[in-house]
Formats: structure tokens, sequence, C-alpha cells
């Protein structure tokens, strides 16, 4: 029996609820959204978000909900939330969202259909902007790869920091902010490195990639490892600003609490992240 083709989503849930639910909700407000289909993949939610989102959605056909036993992070729960679309339906386009994003360009699914008939994308990079600090987020890059020096020192550095936490986080740490990147140059392009808040990739990478995110990271550096592949054979990245999604960055990371939890956290991720990018550029 040949399977039906749906504009697919993919959004990854962990504890907050209100989130995901405006963003599930942004997107069935879509035009031609009775085409789509919504994986919600929950990454071990320690609240009862997890129970908040079955009651929610729990009779609605297009909204599938998902969850992991342990927080596997972004690679692996985006990749079992796209191996279960992919079971169960034939994916026209897959976007890969976070759960803080807010798809309020209601003729959003057309404007990826006009860009894949004009550029043939394998992956596809919206305009992403910052609603709380107003700036834009996407691309995050210009270069596919990044130089073998630059990694092994982020390996080095974080390392070191991690081997002294404590030490290093009393006069450092405490003061430490995640900073986050604005991108200048808003132009239309091709071969950047794309946001991973808001991933969308066409048939063109899926008859490639039976994987999305291979090799697996906890959380950083997927789009370099993707940026990379792409590179590699000869897959086409395309920024379209035209299209905008909203994004309210980080809710998710911040409800772990306690601010030296949270940096220990991303240090650590950053770290391993870092070391699965060097072994595959060196």
């Amino acid at each position: 029996m040949e399977k039906e083709q749906y504009f697919t989503f993919i959004v990854l849930h962990y504890n907050c609820f209100e989130e995901t639910k405006a963003c599930v909700d942004s997107i069935l407000a879509l035009e031609q959204s009775e085409q789509t289909q919504i994986v919600v993949m929950d990454n071990a939610s320690v609240n009862d978000s997890l129970a908040g989102l079955k009651q929610t959605y729990g009779d609605n056909p297009q909204v599938h909900i998902l969850h992991n036993e342990s927080n596997e992070g972004f690679s692996a729960g985006n990749n079992k939330a796209y191996a279960y679309a992919k079971q169960h339906w034939d994916c026209e386009f897959v976007v890969f969202a976070n759960n803080d994003l807010l798809f309020e360009d209601k003729e959003f699914i057309r404007k990826v259909r006009e860009e894949y008939e004009a550029s043939g994308f394998g992956v596809l990079s919206p305009d992403i902007f910052h609603t709380t600090l107003k700036i834009h987020q996407s691309p995050i890059d210009e270069r596919l790869v990044l130089p073998v020096s630059d990694v092994r020192k982020t390996i080095v550095l974080n390392t070191v920091a991690l081997w002294i936490y404590p030490l290093f986080y009393a006069p450092f740490g405490k003061n430490m902010k995640e900073t986050v990147a604005a991108a200048v140059d808003l132009s239309y392009r091709t071969d950047v490195v794309p946001m991973g808040a808001c991933l969308i990739i066409s048939e063109r990478l899926m008859e490639r990639k039976d994987v999305i995110f291979d090799p697996e990271t906890h959380f950083y550096y997927e789009e370099y490892i993707l940026s990379w592949w792409c590179a590699k054979h000869g897959v086409d990245i395309v920024f379209q600003p035209r299209i905008q999604v909203l994004h309210n960055h980080g809710r998710a990371t911040k409800s772990i609490g306690d601010p030296k939890r949270v940096l220990k956290f991303r240090m650590q991720n950053i770290l391993q992240a870092a070391k699965v990018y060097y072994k595959l550029i060196r």
C-alpha cells in the first residue's frame, strides 16, 4: 500500500509545555496545514508536561507524541522522530524545529515548496528571528567546515575548565553568559551553515541520507556536522530570508535550573560534540 505524502514537522520537547503547545498550535494554524503531520518527541521531561501534551493532542490525528525514557539530546531525539515519520508516511519535506519556535508566517508551507521548485535545495534555512534580543540568528557561519585548529582549541579549553570546574566557576563561570550571535548578512545565499533551531530538508537529502544527524552529538555542532556532510556530497544548503520563524531561545535549557549546573551542562556537551566533529575533519 502506497503511503500518503505529508509536509512533516518534528518538534523536540523538554519540560516546557506552554512553549511546545504554542509551537504546535502555530503549525496547525498554517495555510495548507491539513497536509501536515507533526511529531513531538519528548526527551524524558522531568515534569508533567508530557501528560499535558497527550491530553491536549491525544485526539488529533495530525499530532504524534513520542517519548524517550532518557534525554538523548538533539541528534538522537530528532533521528528517532524522523525514523517514525518515514515509517508511517511519505515525507515531502521535514522541518526539524526547536519547541521554542513560532511559525507565524501563514504561507510558510507554500514558500518552502516554491523555494524547492526554484533551487532544489537539500537543506533550507529560514530567517530565524530572536524575539527577545531582536536579532536574526541564521545563518551562523559562511565556513562550511571549521578550521581544525579552532576545534582543537575548543576541546582543550573546555577539558581544562571541566577538570577544575569548582575553581573555574568561582572567578569566571558565575559571570559567563551564553552568547547569542547575530547574523549580519540577510541576503539570499547558498553554501552557509544554517542554525539548528529550524532546519528544513527535502527529498534531495532524504534520498541520500538515511540518518540525518550522524554521527550523533548530544547538543551542539549538529549544524556543522550536517554542513560538512552536504559539502562533501554536493548537497545544496540555501538560506531564504523570505521565510521567517520566531525564536524564544533557550527555554528548555534554562528549565534545568541552577546556573552552575546549566553552564557545566553546556560545557560538557560542547566538549563531547567538538570531539565528534574533530574526528570528522582532521
